[in-house]
């Protein structure tokens, strides 16, 4: 006759089921980060469309040559790097689903859901933030999922207007979201996955129109301006060769209206926004030492090399 478990043994047993989930879970967001070397993003990332820094405000309007962009979140807007981190994880992997989609393996449906992991720290790995980050009220864990639901309840707008012909697309990004994180406990997991729903609308976007990057480089950016810059240069050198031009100088006026957040209404804010820019130039340049931009009175310059990723992205034609 077998011996009953004591409670200490069934303890025991329990704690090693839980530690064989957490192994698994490191195993799979390690290869997840492996394979993810190369991601993607979106043409509406190519300018600086969150905030820096924490603002009050629930909307943001960007102008630009073609018209405006309307950033708004009932949330609060998503701001800082675990913003740009997210969107890079959920578009990289849309546009893997994207190829599902067109092979007949998911349908749009399936597709459009995202899976973050059972646990937050399976996701801080597969977004690449360091887990030593901290919980708490202002730790780095409750900014995360704060920021998750500021994404989850965001919608961008864009629109333009000459007095004659007017016309504008409204895109909310989530269609639903369900979140099982304990910022008070990253390795807390649960039977439960969480996953992001885009709306198709959204996923569409993502797949018709993939940016390719190196994920490796984003994640080496701390600044949040870099890591725009570092998107927006990816453009700007795929510009360069399908024009065959060797280089292109961008007024400060130009860059202004790509990744000012306020106002330059003063010498001084245009000081600093250009000291700003030739810093997050040198952690770029750290980064990817190949990137070929420099700036000094004129502007930024782009001298044309190579972008971070040599590969052409899938263009799924979606239904």
């Amino acid at each position: 006759m077998q011996t009953p478990h004591t409670p200490d043994k069934r303890r025991a047993k329990l704690e090693a089921v839980k530690e064989l989930a957490r192994q698994q879970e490191h195993d799979a967001a390690q290869e997840l980060l492996q394979a993810q070397d190369v991601g993607y993003t979106s043409k509406l990332f190519v300018q600086a469309l969150f905030p820096y820094r924490k603002t009050d405000d629930d909307k943001r309007v960007i102008e630009t040559p073609s018209g405006k962009i309307v950033v708004y979140s009932d949330e609060g807007l998503p701001y800082g790097k675990y913003p740009r981190l997210i969107m890079a994880y959920v578009i990289t992997r849309a546009v893997a689903n994207a190829g599902k989609v067109k092979d007949g393996t998911l349908t749009i449906d399936e597709a459009c859901r995202i899976p973050l992991g059972h646990s937050m720290n399976h996701f801080l790995q597969a977004i690449g933030v360091p887990t030593r980050a901290n919980g708490g009220r202002r730790g780095n864990l409750t900014i995360l999922r704060e920021q998750l639901l500021r994404l989850a309840g965001s919608m961008i707008t864009v629109k333009s207007d000459d007095g004659i012909h007017a016309r504008g697309r409204n895109t909310q990004l989530m269609e639903e979201w369900d979140l099982w994180f304990d910022s008070r406990d990253p390795n807390q997991g649960s039977f439960i996955e969480s996953y992001l729903k885009l709306t198709p609308q959204f996923f569409k976007h993502i797949a018709e129109s993939p940016i390719p990057i190196d994920l490796n480089v984003l994640r080496e950016l701390n600044k949040p301006r870099a890591m725009d810059l570092y998107i927006w240069l990816t453009v700007k050198q795929y510009w360069l060769a399908k024009n065959n031009r060797e280089a292109y100088t961008f007024t400060w006026d130009m860059i202004a209206a790509n990744f000012t957040t306020k106002a330059l209404d003063s010498n001084d804010a245009r000081q600093n926004f250009r000291k700003e820019i030739k810093k997050a130039i040198q952690e770029l340049r750290t980064a990817w030492p190949n990137a070929g931009i420099t700036a000094d009175t004129d502007g930024v310059t782009v001298t044309r090399t190579a972008p971070s990723v040599q590969q052409k992205p899938p263009r799924p034609e979606l239904d």
